[in-house]
C-alpha cells in the first residue's frame, strides 16, 4: 500500500499525463486540483486526506448531476464526456464499502447510539459519518438507517 497522499498522487498523475500528451486527462486533473486548492484557500488551511477525498466526491457528484441532465436532454456526447471525467476522478477515491458492509456498520452504529426510532437517525448518521465517511456511500447509509429504524 502506497503512503502517497491523494493530493500527491493527483500531482504526480498530472505531470505524467502532461508528459504523455493526454490533454483531456490533464484538463480533468487540473479541474479537480483547482477545487481542492479553492477549498484550502477558503478554509485557509491545508486539507487533510479525508477532506481532500470529500472535495473529490463533491466534484464527482457535480459530474453525476451533469451526466444525468445530459442523458435526459439526449446529449450523448456530453454525457459520455462527464462519464469519462467521473471515471478518471473515481480512481483517486478509496474503495467503496459493499452494501453488506454498510448494513453491518449501520447496525453497529444503531446499537452504539442506542437508536430505536427514526427520530434517532441524525445520531446514527453522525456516528457513521465520523468513522466511515471516506469509504461509505452516505446516500446508501441513509437508506439503510431509514430501513432499519423503521422496521
Amino acid at each position: 500500500m502506497s503512503s502517497q497522499s491523494t493530493k500527491e498522487k493527483i500531482q504526480n498523475d498530472l505531470i505524467r499525463f502532461m508528459k504523455s500528451g493526454e490533454k483531456d486527462k490533464v484538463e480533468i486533473i487540473r479541474f479537480a486540483q483547482s477545487f481542492i486548492k479553492q477549498q484550502e484557500k477558503d478554509k485557509n488551511v491545508e486539507l487533510s486526506e479525508s477532506e481532500t477525498i470529500q472535495v473529490l466526491k463533491k466534484v464527482i457528484k457535480r459530474n453525476q448531476e451533469s451526466f444525468d441532465q445530459f442523458i435526459k436532454a439526449g446529449r450523448e456526447e456530453l454525457a459520455d464526456q462527464e462519464k469519462k471525467e467521473m471515471d478518471i476522478l473515481k480512481a483517486y477515491l478509496p474503495e467503496e464499502m459493499s452494501e453488506e458492509d454498510i448494513i453491518n456498520v449501520v447496525k453497529a452504529s444503531i446499537a452504539n447510539c442506542q437508536a430505536e426510532t427514526i427520530k434517532d437517525m441524525g445520531k446514527v448518521m453522525a456516528d457513521v459519518k465520523k468513522t466511515h465517511s471516506d469509504s461509505a456511500d452516505m446516500s446508501l447509509v441513509s437508506k439503510f438507517v431509514k430501513q432499519l429504524l423503521s422496521s
